[in-house]
C-alpha cells in the first residue's frame, strides 16, 4: 500500500475518500470503473462547449473567432451539439430534455461570459504541484485578470449549488484573489463563507490527513444513506451487512 500515492491527490479523489474510502479503494486502486451517469455526461458536454468558448480570440471585428472562423453566427446549440455525450440517459426522450435543458443554461450565461471574456488569461489550466510533500494536481476551469493587482479564479459548476451569497475577494500570501463558483443552471455566483486563509488552512489538515490514511491502508468502509446509490454496493461487504 506504500504505492498508494504513486498518483497524486486531486479534489475528486480526496471527496471521494472522505465520503467513503471503500469506495476510493474500488475506484481508484482496484480501478473498477463506474458505469456511465447521466449527469456526468450533461455536466462533461456543457464544460466541453465552455471550452471551446474560451479558447476563442478576439478578431478585430470584435467577434469572437475559433480555429480562424468566425464563431458566430455559429449557434450555441450546433456547438452543444459537436460537444453532446449520449452516455447514461435512460431513453431518447430524458436525453432530449436534458440537451434542451443544458441549451438554455448556455444562452443564459452567454451575455455572462462575453462581458468578461477579454479578462480571461487561462483556461482549463493544468496545476500540478506539492502541497505539504503531498502530489496534488487539478484542473483550473479560469483564471482571469480583473486588473494590475487582483486575479479572479473561477470554477464551473453545472451542479445545484449548496449555497450562495455576494461576492467578495480574499487576501492570500501578499496577493488579492477573487474565488469565484459560477453555478452555471442557476446563472449566479457564490463564495465560500469564510476568509481564504482558513479555508486554505483546513484544506491542507484535511489533505494531510487523508494522504496519511491511505497510505496506513485504512479504506474501511463507511455505512450511511449514501450507500444505496453507491456503483458499488454490490460488491461491497458493508453494503451487504445494511
Amino acid at each position: 500500500m506504500e504505492n498508494a500515492l504513486t498518483e497524486p491527490l486531486s479534489y475528486s479523489r480526496v471527496s471521494t475518500y472522505n465520503e467513503c474510502p471503500r469506495k476510493f479503494e474500488f475506484k481508484y486502486i482496484q480501478k473498477i470503473q463506474e458505469p456511465s451517469h447521466w449527469y456526468f455526461s450533461y455536466g462533461k458536454s456543457i464544460h466541453a462547449v465552455l471550452e471551446r468558448l474560451l479558447s476563442c480570440h478576439l478578431g478585430e471585428d470584435e467577434q469572437l473567432y475559433g480555429n480562424d472562423a468566425a464563431l458566430f453566427p455559429t449557434s450555441l446549440s450546433q456547438l452543444l451539439d459537436e460537444n453532446w455525450l449520449t452516455e447514461g440517459y435512460t431513453d431518447p426522450a430524458d436525453e432530449d430534455r436534458k440537451r434542451r435543458q443544458a441549451l438554455r443554461v448556455l444562452t443564459a450565461f452567454f451575455p455572462v461570459f462575453q462581458s468578461t471574456w477579454q479578462q480571461m488569461v487561462y483556461a482549463e489550466r493544468l496545476i500540478n504541484t506539492q502541497i505539504d510533500g503531498i502530489p496534488f494536481t487539478g484542473i483550473v476551469d479560469r483564471i482571469d485578470r480583473v486588473n494590475d493587482t487582483v486575479l479572479r479564479i473561477v470554477d464551473y459548476k453545472s451542479a445545484r449549488p449548496r449555497e450562495a451569497s455576494a461576492l467578495t475577494s480574499h487576501r492570500f500570501q501578499g496577493k488579492r484573489f477573487i474565488l469565484q463558483t459560477y453555478y452555471l443552471r442557476e446563472n449566479l455566483k457564490a463564495e465560500m463563507d469564510e476568509g481564504a486563509e482558513n479555508c486554505i488552512a483546513k484544506s491542507r489538515e484535511v489533505l494531510a490527513t487523508t494522504a496519511h490514511r491511505i497510505l496506513q491502508g485504512d479504506f474501511r468502509g463507511k455505512r450511511g444513506s449514501k450507500c444505496f446509490s453507491c456503483d458499488y454496493r454490490d460488491i461491497c461487504s458493508v453494503f451487504r451487512r445494511i
